[in-house]
Parts: C-alpha cells; sequence; structure tokens
C-alpha cells in the first residue's frame, strides 16, 4: 500500500491519509493528533477501524476524506 496524499483539517487535530491499494483502488486512514506536555511534542494517532469505502479513483476519495474531516 502506497501513502497518496494527507488531508489536514482546518483546525490541524485530524489527519486522514488517502492509500493506493494495489489493486489501485484508494482506502481512508484516520489519524488524530495529540500533544504530550511532559516530552513537549506532537503525536499522530491512528482512530481504527479505518473510515469504511473504497474509491475506485483518488477524487472520490479526497473528496470522502475531506467530509470526515470535522473539528469539535
Amino acid at each position: 500500500m502506497e501513502k497518496v496524499e494527507q488531508i489536514h483539517s482546518a483546525c490541524g487535530k485530524q489527519v486522514i491519509e488517502v492509500m493506493r491499494d494495489s489493486d489501485g483502488s484508494y482506502i481512508l486512514r484516520k489519524f488524530v493528533r495529540k500533544y504530550d506536555l511532559e516530552e513537549e511534542k506532537s503525536y499522530e494517532i491512528r482512530v481504527l477501524p479505518d473510515p469504511v469505502g473504497r474509491f475506485g479513483d483518488f477524487d472520490s476519495a479526497v473528496k470522502e476524506a475531506k467530509n470526515l474531516l470535522k473539528c469539535e
């Protein structure tokens, strides 16, 4: 699987990676950003399960990723 693009939410707390599978379809993986005060570092933590869906083209995958990114 190959990471094609990362899409960030407007607030910067969420990230979705668009991944291209070996069969040419696209899937999404969601991450949240957390800040560790003690270590003074930010981390990206993967959210499971992944967003549902397999997309036949890149544009559809990006559109869905943008729909999923909402700041709370």
